[in-house]
């Protein structure tokens, strides 16, 4: 289908789109001279004409309100430079011969302003064509393939039914954070759900460590809110399904807080040390670490006990990098505020996976069985 075309030096130039498959092809007096595939309302074409060169004709379709920008470059002059209405219509023979005078009157006269184009006739089912075309480019179309993959995934490994609720556990954790970026006016992106892995919120970098802190914990907060949810249905129905969509949201949200970057609980350690811009502060993590590990042991949490060590590793590691970053500190309420919200948000969810489980509810024990290995 045409989109818009124009007359230049006895040629005519005729650019046609298809929205459906993106295909773009150039015709010069009826012959296709270029093709290309493009969903972007801004193109491009180049080719040779024997008897005018070196040929460019560029393009920038305003979709709202169904025109389009031209020009035409002859061997990296401008010729033509005009808008026209978009349009599946032909040239009538008329506007052949207006155009083809006025491109005449462009090579006779001397300063080269260059014609203006025929008038084109509007055609509202190509404008809505090429809006839709717009609209389908920008809808995230890899975020509902990648919630796809992730229902049908969980579904395989679980129920429907689980896989849901399990998907709708990691899409509140993600709202948290994306609710956290946009408290401090970051730009957000969207979350992705990735399958296997769980979620991702995207947006631009925090500019504080109170603000890191922040944006990380409020994913587990989101997600403990969700947990609490499950769990109180669990107590008051004793529908073993809650019972079990708490204990692994209360796991996952629970993995999510391990001290390793790029997970939150990592996000939170980081900057808790490097807040203190000092060894005082690495200390104090060493010795807050080596208790923690010393409960989780006592309790048989082998699994935490080891992101633990990896934590502690990890930090000692990138210490002289976290010192350099530029980015504002935590003050000393905000650390000791910062600490305390990490363990209780951590207490919180073992508490409740380690209460299911003595319930004896079945399946709880697989969370157990998972700090335990």
């Amino acid at each position: 289908m045409q989109v818009f075309g124009f007359a230049y030096a006895g040629r005519e130039f005729v650019v046609a789109a298809s929205p459906a498959t993106g295909e773009e092809l150039v015709h010069v007096d009826g012959e296709l001279i270029s093709h290309a595939r493009n969903f972007n309302p801004v193109s491009e074409h180049r080719f040779d004409l024997p008897d005018l060169g070196e040929i460019r004709i560029s393009f920038q379709m305003n979709l709202p309100v169904a025109r389009v920008n031209y020009q035409l470059w002859i061997n990296g002059v401008q010729a033509l430079g005009a808008e026209a209405e978009l349009s599946s219509a032909q040239f009538t023979e008329q506007q052949k011969i207006s155009a083809q005078d006025e491109a005449d009157s462009t090579l006779i006269a001397a300063n080269g302003i260059p014609s203006k184009p025929a008038p084109l006739k509007s055609n509202s089912w190509i404008s809505l064509g090429l809006v839709g075309l717009k609209l389908l480019k920008t809808v995230q179309v890899v975020k509902v393939a990648l919630l796809a993959a992730s229902v049908a995934v969980y579904s395989v490994m679980f129920t429907v039914e689980f896989a849901l609720a399990l998907i709708g556990v990691l899409v509140f954790h993600e709202y948290g954070h994306l609710r956290a970026m946009k408290k401090f006016g970051i730009p957000t992106k969207g979350m992705y759900l990735i399958p296997f892995v769980g979620g991702l919120a995207v947006g631009d970098l925090p500019k504080t460590r109170w603000q890191d802190v922040y944006i990380s914990m409020m994913g587990p907060v989101f997600g403990l809110i969700m947990t609490l949810v499950f769990y109180v249905v669990y107590l008051v129905t004793e529908s073993h399904f809650a019972g079990l969509v708490a204990s692994t949201s209360a796991l996952l949200n629970l993995f999510n807080l391990i001290p390793v970057y790029p997970l939150d609980g990592g996000r939170v350690v980081k900057s808790l040390v490097f807040s203190g811009r000092n060894y005082l502060a690495l200390i104090a993590l060493l010795s807050i670490s080596a208790l923690c590990f010393v409960l989780a042991w006592k309790m048989g949490f082998y699994f935490i006990t080891f992101f633990i060590v990896i934590g502690v590793i990890d930090i000692v590691a990138g210490w002289r990098v976290g010192l350099a970053e530029d980015i504002t500190p935590l003050n000393r309420y905000g650390l000791w505020f910062s600490v305390l919200w990490y363990l209780a948000i951590v207490a919180l969810f073992l508490g409740m996976i380690v209460m299911i489980a003595q319930d004896g509810l079945p399946g709880s024990e697989i969370a157990m069985k998972v700090l335990a290995s």
